[in-house]
């Protein structure tokens, strides 16, 4: 009997055909299996970029930007002596604390908050005590009342020093010379709001938890200002506070390149503004 050499031919390509078949829908497998491990349900992040350079060196004084004018609204209403005290005064240039002749003053607003502020004896009489503690009452009228709530008292310092201030004593700290200079390039409303958003929003946000933090991230570490983006955990939130309230409160005060840039490169801590400032 002859042997069927195109038979056996036949079966042997089949069985090749076969195996390549069951090759590639394994390797199909494989693929899908190991796409679908990367999306179990978990969020993916976006791809990450560099950061990009901050628009300004700080908030205040490098912008020359009027975020808060004189003609906004302002809830300061009158200043009242209450006399002479012993207070604690800490200043940066002194190691003593307290000042036994402190003159205090009651600054009343229109939302029934009531701030002293104590203005150091240095300042020699009541006259030019008040004179001072007037040029602080002002921008004081004109915080959001979130952040008026916030705030104990102010200490007011002759001479010059580094404005500061104290979130846990719920009180800034502000010098004579710094003021009049801010009052001249039209920077003392910033200059307290900057100054009372620490004590408002440092310890719930930065030190508390990590919801500042968070945001930066989020934000892809871009800080508006260079004071900022050095100081990310104490002065990056105050930094960019201002910016936000002018845009919350006051929209198209900025410029549109300001605000474009804050949208698209902070729009995280933008958001978390909103909720603040509406």
């Amino acid at each position: 009997m002859k042997y069927n050499n195109t038979l056996g031919t036949n079966f042997n390509n089949d069985r090749f055909s076969l195996k390549k078949l069951i090759l590639v829908i394994t390797m199909a497998c494989i693929i899908f299996m190991s796409c679908g491990n990367k999306n179990d349900g978990s969020v993916t992040k976006p791809e990450s970029k560099s950061s990009i350079a901050p628009l300004f060196n700080n908030s205040i004084v490098s912008t020359k930007i009027d975020f808060i004018k004189s003609s906004d609204p302002d809830a300061f209403l009158n200043l009242s002596y209450k006399g002479q005290e012993k207070k604690e005064m800490p200043d940066s240039r002194s190691n003593q604390l307290f000042d036994q002749n402190t003159y205090v003053f009651e600054a009343i607003f229109t939302d029934n908050i009531k701030i002293e502020i104590w203005v150091h004896s240095s300042f020699a009489s009541t006259s030019v005590a008040q004179q001072y503690a007037s040029k602080v009452a002002g921008p004081l009228g004109k915080l959001p009342n979130l952040m008026r709530t916030k705030i104990n008292h102010i200490v007011l310092l002759k001479g010059d020093g580094t404005n500061s201030s104290e979130d846990e004593g719920g009180f800034i700290i502000l010098y004579s010379d710094k003021i009049d200079t801010r009052i001249v390039n039209n920077d003392l409303e910033e200059t307290v709001f900057h100054e009372s958003a620490h004590v408002s929003f440092d310890i719930p946000y930065v030190k508390s938890g990590n919801t500042w933090k968070q945001l930066q991230t989020n934000d892809n570490n871009n800080f508006i200002t260079v004071y900022a983006k050095n100081n990310p955990n104490r002065e990056d939130l105050a930094e960019f506070a201002l910016f936000a309230y002018t845009m919350i409160v006051h929209p198209n005060r900025l410029s549109s390149e300001i605000e474009d840039w804050v949208e698209t490169n902070n729009p995280n801590r933008l958001a978390f503004f909103k909720t603040i400032f509406k």
